[in-house]
C-alpha cells in the first residue's frame, strides 16, 4: 500500500504539475555529442555556431550572482485517449547563488511555492495550506538533483541554474542548428534548436543584452504524444531579496506533511 505521506505529497504536487524543470539534465540515456561527428553524407549534425551560442548563454547565466525572472509558462498534459490539454500560467523565480531561491508558480488557477535557503528545501501549496520539506545540500545544483532523484520533485526551469555548471548537459546534444532571428516581446532573439535522445529543445537567446534566454521550449520524446513545455522569460530589473528573506516561514494555519523518498519505492508502488 502507498503510504499516507506519499498520498499527501501527491496531492501537494499533482494539483499543479511542475514540469519542464530538469528535462535536459535528466536525459541520462542520451549519447554524448562529438564535435567531429558526421552524418553518412559527411555533414556535421551539430552546428558549431549553435553550440557557441549556448556556451555564451551558459557563461552569462553563471555570471549572475542573483536574478529575478518573470515567466509566462505553458504545459501540456496528455490524456489516456492521446489528446493533449494545454494549461497556461506564470512563474516568478528569485535566486541568489550559491544557496538560495524562491519560485512561485501559478498554473491553471493554482499556486505552488518552492523555497531553498541553503539548509532546507520546502514545497508549499498556499491554497491547500500544506507544505513538505527535506534537509538540503549546500548548493542549488545539488539540491535540484536531490529533489528529483530522492523525492520526484522537478524544479521548474532548473536549467537556468545548471546550464554551464554540468558539462554532461552539453555532451548530450546530438543535433544543433541555428534557425533565425525572431522577436520575443520587444526583444530580438536568435532562435536555436537542439536534439537529445529523449528531448528536443529550442532556445531563443537575446541578441541585444547579456545573451540570456528569452524563451525555452522542451519537447518530451519519451511520450508518443510528445507534449511540450514552454516558457517566455523576462529578466526583471527588481532587486532580489537577501538570502535569509527567501527562506520559508510557514503561515500560522499551515500544516506540515510527510515527504517520502521515492527512490525507496518499488516498481509496484509499495515501500521496501
Amino acid at each position: 500500500m502507498v503510504s499516507p505521506g506519499i498520498l499527501r505529497l501527491a496531492l501537494l504536487l499533482g494539483a499543479a504539475p511542475l514540469v519542464g524543470g530538469a528535462a535536459l539534465a535528466q536525459d541520462d540515456a542520451a549519447k554524448p555529442a562529438a564535435s567531429a561527428a558526421a552524418d553518412d553524407d559527411g555533414s556535421n549534425p551539430i552546428d558549431p555556431e549553435a553550440m557557441a551560442a549556448v556556451d555564451k548563454m551558459s557563461a552569462a547565466l553563471q555570471a549572475l550572482s542573483s536574478f529575478h525572472t518573470k515567466s509566462d509558462i505553458t504545459t501540456e498534459v496528455v490524456l489516456a485517449t492521446g489528446q493533449k490539454i494545454q494549461f497556461g500560467g506564470t512563474m516568478d523565480t528569485y535566486a541568489r547563488r550559491p544557496n538560495a531561491f524562491k519560485i512561485v508558480t501559478r498554473l491553471d488557477g493554482k499556486s505552488r511555492e518552492l523555497y531553498y535557503d541553503g539548509k532546507t528545501f520546502t514545497i508549499f501549496a498556499p491554497t491547500l495550506g500544506y507544505y513538505a520539506d527535506f534537509p538540503a545540500p549546500g548548493t542549488i545544483a545539488a539540491t535540484i538533483d536531490k529533489a528529483s532523484d530522492e523525492f520526484g520533485i522537478e524544479v521548474p526551469l532548473a536549467d537556468l541554474f545548471t546550464w554551464g555548471s554540468d558539462p554532461a548537459i552539453r555532451a548530450r546534444v546530438q543535433e544543433a542548428m541555428v534557425i533565425r532571428p525572431e522577436t520575443v516581446g520587444t526583444r530580438t532573439c536568435m532562435h536555436y534548436a537542439f536534439r537529445q535522445e529523449h528531448a528536443d529543445w529550442q532556445v531563443w537567446i537575446d541578441q541585444g543584452g547579456k545573451a540570456l534566454p528569452c524563451k525555452i521550449v522542451i519537447t518530451n520524446k519519451t511520450d508518443p504524444a510528445m507534449p511540450q513545455y514552454s516558457a517566455v522569460i523576462d529578466w526583471a530589473s527588481t532587486a532580489v531579496p537577501a538570502s535569509e528573506n527567501l527562506a520559508f516561514s510557514p503561515p500560522a494555519d499551515a500544516h506540515r506533511i510527510a515527504i517520502a523518498d521515492v527512490s525507496e519505492i518499488t516498481s509496484d508502488g509499495e515501500g521496501q
